[in-house]
């Protein structure tokens, strides 16, 4: 009979354990309790670290294309970036199924090297008219595999 109630002891510990898991995920996720702020003042403060945090003034960003263009991608995340080079070469007639590697836009660099799993690659640049321009280039490909060293010759 003793034996017949272990299953239900282990039972009620599983539950006690899921139970505790779920209240620990749970107040992990929570977002730590704030002070409340009146808006205006929130505002305010969102306003101010705008302001701050921008570096060109507004006015230079409007006239200059290419460097909105720039900004706008180096603020993306990599996969969103990635998604919008594919969609370039694509737009653009070549050939892409998938993305494997991209580099570049590093500094004042305005081109990145997308290449491909077909072993294409392509340079996507940015034109002074704030549009993704594509051309095909040539990349090097170092197949790794055993060297075959021919059969030595008799004399």
């Amino acid at each position: 009979m003793e034996r017949a109630a272990h299953p239900w002891r282990w039972l009620g510990i599983a539950a006690a354990l899921v139970f505790g898991a779920i209240v620990t995920s749970v107040w992990f996720h929570w977002p730590a309790a704030r002070s409340p702020q009146p808006l205006q003042d929130a505002a305010e403060t969102t306003t101010d670290q705008a302001v701050e945090s921008d570096s060109t003034p507004p006015a230079l960003v409007a006239h200059n294309p290419e460097r909105a263009k720039l900004d706008e991608l180096r603020a993306m995340s990599e996969t969103f970036r990635n998604t919008t080079f594919l969609i370039a070469i694509r737009d653009a007639g070549y050939l892409c199924r998938e993305l494997v590697s991209v580099y570049g836009g590093i500094g004042d660099s305005t081109a990145w090297t997308a290449a491909c799993r077909e072993l294409l690659a392509y340079t996507v640049r940015v034109s002074q008219t704030g549009t993704l321009l594509v051309e095909p280039t040539l990349q090097y490909h170092d197949p790794i595999g055993p060297s075959v060293q021919p059969a030595p010759q008799p004399r």
